[in-house]
């Protein structure tokens, strides 16, 4: 295979995993939505989780990637506050250093990585590549910024 048709297949490649990671992170938001909804419900007619539904729940089957408007806001004030775009760890040091618990996340880099791309898609957010077409960086978007400059 020639250079080319490397740079090719891995553009194709990487198109496929973000539309697969925005595909999952829509499926595990309903995952999460129902959750809390049927863990409401239990309370109130007082009857446990089913066993089967627990097993999968604790495979990380609904709690895998929940993107919560808790994170998704706690992204926006990370890049909000910084004068330099960031790198998706420098944002997740931020977050953590503002005092965010991401213990709760199976996989807290694929959390801040689709809650990036979605806001990127919202245009909320920029993301900032190489000439390879790498990313580099991530910073808000100026029309949202007056939103959560303080």
């Amino acid at each position: 295979m020639s250079f080319a048709g490397y740079l090719q297949t891995l553009e194709a490649i990487e198109q496929e995993t973000a539309k697969l990671l925005e595909t999952r992170s829509r499926i595990d938001h309903r995952l999460s939505q129902l959750k809390t909804t049927a863990d409401s419900l239990r309370a109130l007619v007082g009857q446990p989780l089913d066993p089967s539904l627990a097993s999968q729940m604790i495979g990380g089957l609904i709690n895998e990637v929940p993107a919560e408007s808790g994170i998704t806001d706690a992204i926006r004030q990370v890049l909000s506050k910084s004068k330099i775009p960031l790198s998706a760890l420098e944002i997740k040091s931020g977050l953590e250093n503002s005092g965010v618990d991401l213990s709760g996340y199976a996989n807290p880099g694929a959390v801040i990585h689709n809650t990036l791309t979605r806001l990127e898609k919202q245009r909320e957010v920029v993301r900032l590549q190489t000439a390879a077409g790498q990313t580099v960086a991530y910073a808000i978007n100026s029309m949202y910024k007056k939103l959560f400059d303080m």
